[in-house]
């Protein structure tokens, strides 16, 4: 599974429904957390250094338009096409962490990531 650690300089625009706050955010791993059966959806998750923001602080990453837009560009800088990256957005608001911020994949970012994640079910069946 997509499991890799970053250090990446994203921005917030403060003009997100959650945050004001316009800040240097350092996201440390990108996870996809979840995959649908069909491995046709997913749940990607941008891990963040806590020290460069916190939620308690400044309110939540979710919904600000400046962070994804540069968050899918660092993405495609792990390899994947500009259409899988335009494939991720922001789940819902429930979902996000006091760590990471919580983004839906669909189907032409996962049809991209699928070996990735093949790879790491296979591995975890050799090592068991």
């Amino acid at each position: 599974m997509l499991n890799k650690t970053v250090n990446w300089q994203t921005h917030t625009s403060g003009k997100g429904y959650w945050s004001r706050f316009e800040q240097t955010v350092t996201v440390v791993r990108v996870k996809i957390s979840y995959v649908s059966d069909k491995g046709d959806f997913g749940e990607l998750r941008a891990y963040f250094d806590t020290r460069t923001w916190d939620v308690n602080e400044a309110g939540l990453i979710y919904s600000d338009p400046r962070w994804i837009d540069e968050f899918r560009g660092l993405m495609c800088s792990l390899g994947f096409t500009r259409t899988a990256c335009e494939d991720i957005s922001y789940s819902e608001q429930g979902m996000q962490g006091s760590n990471y911020v919580s983004m839906d994949v669909g189907a032409e970012f996962m049809r991209e990531a699928e070996p990735m994640y093949r790879f790491a079910i296979n591995q975890e069946a050799v090592n068991t």
